[in-house]
């Protein structure tokens, strides 16, 4: 590995390192593993509420033959990404307002 390391900063231009460049790692990386846990919170947080959102409507509905019927609304499975979410649950979400 070379002595200077290049950064490209996505649509903001491309800085070489040469002086610290350990510790910018070291320091990138502890920010990357930040980030990369609250995604994983936010994930687990929102895979409660879409459950919560299905425990609502089995506590208030009754089970009919989905053969038979038509959806009015789907609500997506608990399992959902997010960003399989960031797809769905856009301007006013999955239910207007």
């Amino acid at each position: 590995m070379s002595d200077k390391l290049i950064i490209r900063l996505a649509s903001r231009g491309q800085y070489e390192i040469d002086a610290d460049r350990e510790r910018l790692l070291a320091e990138l990386n502890r920010i990357d593993n930040r980030i990369v846990a609250l995604l994983s919170r936010t994930e687990r947080e929102m895979q409660t509420l879409l459950d919560e959102m299905a425990d609502q409507v089995r506590a208030r509905g009754n089970v009919v033959d989905d053969t038979l019927t038509g959806s009015d609304l789907i609500l997506p499975p608990a399992d959902l990404t997010l960003a399989e979410a960031a797809e769905l649950f856009r301007g006013e979400g999955l239910i207007p307002g």
